[in-house]
């Protein structure tokens, strides 16, 4: 049976680990409760129903490869752990706030500052234009 390669699944495992203990953490602080408490489950459900779920595949296919086989036909739990995995995502995006961050980038600021240094660029490029063809006039 093939098998995803080691340093996958020590940083698959960590990835829950710590996704659980950001749900503990949520819970205990009572932040966003319902959503750390389906963390907390989900964190301790999905490997296990992964692992039960990959025991019956084929030969010549890994994990990854099975799940994705199924989710094309719509098996229940490939999509399951498909959407726990995607909603692990947007856990972490509440857990770190990364939606402040995003909304504290100047982006404005950011465009404005590429448009000036894509000007100088151009003058700096048309100066070494001018000058080689002055010299090649020169040369002339």
């Amino acid at each position: 049976m093939e098998t995803l390669p080691n340093w996958f699944w020590i940083c698959y495992y960590i990835f829950l680990f710590l996704t659980l203990f950001s749900g503990v953490i949520n819970w205990v602080r009572q932040v966003y409760s319902p959503l750390a408490a389906m963390t907390i489950i989900f964190a301790l459900l999905t490997p296990l129903v992964g692992f039960v779920y990959s025991i019956g595949r084929p030969e010549g296919l890994n994990e990854f490869q099975y799940v994705m086989e199924q989710f094309e036909t719509r098996d229940m739990w490939s999509v399951y752990i498909i959407l726990v995995h995607i909603y692990f995502v947007i856990w972490w995006f509440l857990f770190l706030d990364i939606w402040k961050w995003i909304k504290k980038i100047p982006f404005k600021k950011i465009w404005e500052s590429k448009a000036i240094i894509m000007d100088k660029m151009k003058k700096r490029s048309k100066q070494t234009e001018t000058t080689t063809n002055h010299e090649e006039i020169e040369k002339k």
